[in-house]
């Protein structure tokens, strides 16, 4: 791989470079068909947040630093005239605002170090955390732990972002899309960098289970970075000649995992995990939404981009109002810090709940006919496990002569449940039970007409409202199994419908 001695022409790197800033600017790349998620998701206010505004704590650790907001000016560009001129500005933003600061990828940096100007931003934030960032395909075309520990300390950044962008690669003309093994090469990374490396999608999203994966490869944190914001495919679509790869780029303008599903999703499936949000966050509300489903820091790219190009005044009035809406936020909710906000319950979804479905077997013996067997508690306990709070639970026999059957377990009336079903279907003879006009009867086949007959008086299945997380059942109201035949092995499926 080059190194950062010698210079060289300008590369195609750089003539890419500005085309993005320029697309980015003058352009509609907005995902289209999908949006970041966020507007699917409310604040319930507290009318007493028994809180003054004053207490409303916006300060956060990240990677040594002390941050007055939970902010991160996303990983945008690098590499021209322009760009240092941008990240200058986004710089300056970022020391007086103590924001956390990403610079773009730092590749054509590796290979033309006459760029260097326009990624060194350091001496202009000296005091915040800054982040270098590179292409992980990177990692399979040579880049090494060296080249990498050379960027970070070449720009004096505090971490390592490998960007994360198969389905950019796929569309660029010039792209790069080995991507086989890269996992392996991320995971020795992370142990021979020495310093910290955060995994970052660049706009599609970063799935849970991907999210698990690059853990245990030891990112220290990972960036879900979901759609709903700037498309780099329709960015590349916008540098693409041919119309058929046009048309295959704007395919794509759609894809992805909205933002808030992603964090939500990555929060849950890994609790401790240090998760930053980026992807369409454009105000405070959405910074605010984002630390509530589970992110420790929100990525901001796009509106600073476009309000650094206006110049420095208009970058620090968008950060303050960034601020002053989350820290509003908080106090509406009555949240003093970033902890009580973070998986505050006062985030509500405006979507109806979905749908769950889960199904159990329970199984039985029985011993003897007219067995009434309370099977209530079991029930119970699937309802329990589900977890559906409103719905309904569907009890089912999987036999024809074994009834499912709510009724009182009371002995006495237990009694007369059996006396009434043999005075209703009594010993005759039953057709079923002649053996010898039934073709292909086993040896072992029971003659139990009589157990059919009285299982068409009953049912094979009951279904009961939840409601709150509790199955409606009367206040004398049992289940029964009801065994019509003689000792045997029954099942029992039970199925919870809700949410």
């Amino acid at each position: 791989m080059a190194t950062v001695d010698g210079p060289r022409p300008a590369p195609a790197t750089v003539g890419r470079k500005a085309d993005h800033i320029r697309i980015n600017l003058e352009e509609d790349v907005a995902a289209k068909g999908i949006t970041s998620g966020f507007e699917d998701y409310r604040f319930v206010p507290r009318a007493l947040p028994e809180i003054d505004l004053d207490e409303v704590s916006l300060e956060t650790d990240l990677f040594g630093y002390r941050l007055q907001a939970p902010i991160l000016i996303s990983c945008m560009t690098g590499g021209t005239a322009e760009a240092e001129t941008i990240n200058r500005t986004l710089a300056q933003v970022a020391q007086e605002r103590r924001f956390a600061l990403g610079l773009g990828s730092a590749r054509v940096l590796l290979e033309h170090p006459e760029v260097f100007s326009s990624f060194n931003v350091r001496p202009y934030a000296p005091d915040v955390p800054l982040l270098a960032n590179i292409g992980a395909v990177q990692l399979n075309r040579g880049v090494t732990t060296g080249d990498c520990r050379r960027l970070v300390d070449l720009l004096g950044a505090d971490a390592l972002v490998l960007h994360l962008n198969a389905l950019q690669e796929a569309l660029q003309p010039e792209g790069d899309t080995t991507f086989g093994g890269l996992l392996r090469k991320i995971e020795i990374l992370c142990h021979t960098l020495g310093a910290p490396v955060i995994a970052k999608e660049v706009g599609w999203g970063i799935p849970p289970d991907a999210v698990g994966q690059l853990l245990a490869a030891g990112v220290s944190a990972v960036d879900v970075a979901g759609a709903g914001g700037t498309s780099w495919s329709e960015v590349e679509r916008h540098r693409l000649g041919s119309e058929t790869r046009q048309r295959v780029a704007a395919a794509f303008a759609g894809w992805g995992l909205p933002t808030a599903e992603a964090v939500r999703e990555a929060h849950q499936a890994h609790p401790d995990a240090l998760i930053f949000a980026s992807g369409g966050i454009k105000s405070g509300m959405d910074a605010s939404k984002a630390i509530a489903l589970g992110a420790h820091v929100a990525g901001i790219a796009g509106p600073f981009l476009r309000a650094a190009a206006a110049g420095v005044d208009a970058a620090l009035d968008l950060a303050e109002e960034h601020v002053e809406v989350l820290r509003t936020v908080m106090f509406g909710i009555g949240a003093a810090s970033l902890t009580e906000l973070r998986d505050t319950p006062r985030l509500i979804s405006n979507r109806p709940p979905p749908i769950s479905v889960i199904s159990h077997t329970l199984a039985y013996t029985t011993r003897e006919t007219c067995e009434f067997i309370d099977i209530t508690d079991d029930v119970l306990g699937v309802v329990a496990a589900a977890g559906v709070r409103n719905g309904i639970v569907h009890v089912h026999s999987n036999h024809t002569t074994a009834a499912i059957r709510i009724n009182e377990n009371e002995p006495y009336l237990i009694t007369d449940f059996q006396r009434t079903l043999r005075r209703l279907i009594p010993e005759e003879n039953f057709e079923h039970d002649v053996m010898e006009r039934r073709p292909n009867v086993p040896p072992d086949e029971p003659r139990n007409g009589r157990s059919h007959c009285q299982h068409l008086l009953l049912s094979s299945s009951e279904s009961l409202p939840i409601r709150n997380a509790q199955m409606q059942l009367g206040p004398w109201q049992r289940i029964f199994l009801i065994e019509l035949d003689s000792s045997r092995q029954r099942h029992v499926t039970v199925q919870v419908v809700g949410h």
